[in-house]
């Protein structure tokens, strides 16, 4: 899946590949990573979706080009799970991104020292 997050693999595809039914997988990948591959999937695309507005992407090129079918479904998806829309989180994440000079916003603090 993370080689694969734009065109999203099917289930059948995921299955297929493991060599085992696609019930099968879904239960094994629930119990395994605790969600649902469709739902592993879709937090992927908006941790992809987050680094790309963060660099300054559009809200609508980051849509489609992690393979959301629509900007309403890539919107709620993207708010339910950051609390923010994708517009608003770009503007509050990217004063962050462009001060540092690198996306140390992904970086969790106790990686690097305090910033004066």
């Amino acid at each position: 899946m993370h080689a694969e997050v734009q065109r999203g693999p099917t289930l059948a595809d995921l299955a297929r590949t493991s060599g085992i039914s696609r019930a099968h997988f879904a239960r094994q990948f629930a119990a395994t990573f605790g969600v649902a591959p469709h739902q592993y999937l879709v937090a992927l695309r908006i941790d992809h979706a987050k680094r790309a507005l963060a660099e300054g992407a559009r809200v609508t090129d980051v849509c489609f080009d992690l393979g959301f079918e629509s900007l309403g479904t890539f919107s709620t998806s993207f708010h339910r799970r950051t609390g923010l829309s994708p517009r608003a989180w770009q503007k509050r994440s990217r004063p962050f991104v462009q001060s540092l000079g690198v996306p140390m916003l992904f970086v969790p603090a106790c990686f690097f020292p305090a910033i004066p």
